[in-house]
């Protein structure tokens, strides 16, 4: 058996450039490994499929990206790849932004990869996420990266420091999809820095450079929303210096105002508050998706 934790994700800057002849739009992003996680715990059977416990809401085979990501092993690597049971542990919203049926596909490449010992490399399983979903690849590694393309083309970042987040998740749901229509015709405002920039200001630590250069297309769609201004009150309220959309929602995101230099305490991944309010924090560097 093998328990593994399946990390989410923000977007520091998301933006929405042209969209492609397959359908899909080109971004330019930079993803966030965050401490928020499920966990799955992955065993072993003799049966050949995929048995998945614990998924909090009801998802077809089909549809869901962990049977998926057995099964595109299967269609490589044949019988090499047995059957397996996944047991999942659900801490990350879905329908929030934050990638976790992403999350949950690219650990489960990983963990059955190790289990079956099926040898593939790093790069072998991105290029394998890549066909499950845009945002798959990242979590291959994780960490901090941009992503560009349909942000499965990536470029990992180092000497990122460790930021202390404030979250917030809405009952509101925003299909994908539908968000992307949506941004197609809406008036969008000017970015107020470059990549390069906030590249910069997450490596320098400088909270205020940090903080001004955060930037998401999506937000112009919902920042009149009531949800949405009442899930930035409310961080404010807990310490936040700056709110945005994570994604294309609706997880609010916080940074809080000091840097967070170690654990939440204990080894914990995120705490509650009173108020809801969830409060975790980045990884400071790139991580396995699979650490335990």
């Amino acid at each position: 058996m093998m328990e593994l934790r399946s990390f989410a994700k923000i977007n520091w800057y998301l933006r929405v450039l042209d969209k492609r002849s397959d359908g899909f739009h080109n971004v330019e992003t930079i993803y966030q490994e965050i401490a928020l996680a499920d966990r799955l715990r992955f065993e072993p059977l003799d049966e050949e499929t995929c048995e998945i416990i614990g998924m909090p809401f009801t998802i077809s085979p089909q549809d869901n990206l962990i049977y998926r990501a057995w099964q595109l092993l299967r269609r490589e690597f044949g019988s090499s790849c047995r059957g397996a049971r996944v047991t999942i542990e659900k801490h990350i919203p879905a329908c929030g932004g934050l990638g976790g049926a992403s999350s949950n596909a690219a650990t489960t490449l990983h963990a059955l990869n190790d289990m079956f010992s099926l040898g593939a490399s790093t790069t072998d399983l991105e290029h394998l996420a890549a066909t499950l979903g845009s945002d798959v690849p990242f979590f291959i590694r994780g960490g901090c990266a941009i992503g560009r393309g349909r942000g499965e083309l990536l470029e990992p970042l180092t000497d990122v420091p460790r930021y202390h987040l404030l979250m917030v998740f809405p009952d509101a749901k925003i299909p994908t999809a539908e968000a992307y229509r949506r941004l197609d015709t809406a008036t969008r405002p000017q970015p107020p820095a470059t990549l390069d920039q906030v590249v910069a200001a997450l490596r320098s630590g400088n909270l205020g450079d940090l903080i001004r250069s955060i930037h998401n297309d999506f937000e112009c769609l919902v920042e009149n929303e009531e949800w949405f201004v009442a899930a930035t009150t409310k961080l404010r309220e807990e310490g936040s210096l700056r709110e945005f959309l994570s994604g294309s929602g609706s997880t609010v995101v916080g940074v809080k105002n000091i840097l967070e230099h170690a654990d939440l305490g204990g080894g914990m991944e995120y705490k509650k508050s009173r108020s809801g309010v969830i409060e975790t924090s980045t990884h400071p560097q790139n991580t396995s998706v699979g650490k335990n």
